[in-house]
């Protein structure tokens, strides 16, 4: 029994290995990765009687949640046979950057900009949740996402969450940018606040949030910063510009701008402790 030592994948494709096992007659084969040192069954398939056998096993999700996994196959013995286990197969993680406005994966920064300029989503909703402002709607799947966020992180501190900005159009962010850089500086402007048809905003993705009284500018520190910093990925959001991060995102740290890029970027981008630009390879 064994399969190749070593693969590097794009996570979110589909793919399999081969094993052969003999003899196969109803045996099980389990999929099992390690986790703190331990191995843990992640799938399992029952061999058909019919004597040796090629599987395709597909790994599970679990394999996307950091930069390096390790997995192994185990068929447990019977009667007949004694367990065998393969050797360890090292998956190493790559993702891809969209530059398709819909994808989850769409990486907007100062030199990648919005496809249309003049992109809208189809659909757009408010979230369950306290807002404030003009611009509070968000893509469905990004508005259901921060409700639940939002209601954890009330439930964990008490405090409200309260949504400040959501989708912004390509002409609202060319006027919100010709006003900052009037007052500071194109230069300076640009180190906060996004030009026309580069703003993350206009994806209907981006969330700007704060605590309830506070104001968005001064949500780091807060206990509902604290608590979305570290708890956020679980929702599928991330915390798009950190802190020290300026020289790879081109953006001072924002801890209440957060970026939806579903549950399982997310967690590799908390496992990893990447930015979106490293984990996309363009840092």
């Amino acid at each position: 029994m064994g399969w190749s030592p070593l693969e590097e994948r794009t996570a979110g494709t589909d793919w399999a290995d081969g094993v052969a096992i003999a003899p196969g007659e109803g045996r099980t084969l389990e999929l099992q990765q390690e986790v703190d040192g331990r191995w843990v069954t992640r799938w399992t398939t029952t061999m058909p009687d019919d004597g040796t056998y090629s599987a395709a096993m597909e790994l599970t999700r679990h394999w996307r949640q950091a930069p390096v996994t390790r997995w192994r196959l185990f068929a447990p013995g019977t009667a007949q046979v004694a367990p065998a286990v393969s050797g360890v197969k090292v998956v190493r993680t790559t993702w891809e950057a969209s530059t398709d406005p819909r994808d989850l994966t769409v990486l907007v920064t100062k030199d990648r900009g919005v496809t249309p300029r003049d992109f809208v989503p189809d659909r757009l909703v408010a979230p369950d949740m306290a807002v404030q402002g003009t611009w509070v709607e968000l893509r469905p799947a990004a508005a259901d996402a921060l409700a639940e966020l939002a209601e954890a992180a009330e439930g964990a501190t008490g405090k409200r969450l309260v949504l400040v900005s959501g989708f912004r159009p390509a002409g609202y962010q060319e006027r919100l940018f010709e006003r900052y850089a009037s007052r500071y500086g194109a230069e300076a402007a640009s180190r906060f606040s996004a030009r026309s048809g580069h703003s993350e905003h206009q994806t209907g993705l981006a969330a700007d949030v704060t605590q309830a009284g506070v104001p968005f500018t001064e949500f780091g520190g807060t206990p509902a910063s604290d608590w979305v910093a570290d708890h956020a990925w679980r929702y599928g959001y991330v915390v798009r510009y950190p802190a020290g991060g300026e020289e790879i995102t081109g953006y001072r740290g924002e801890p209440w701008h957060l970026r939806y890029v579903g549950e399982d970027l997310a967690a590799y981008l908390h496992h990893s402790g990447d930015t979106l630009e490293e984990a996309f390879g363009v840092a």
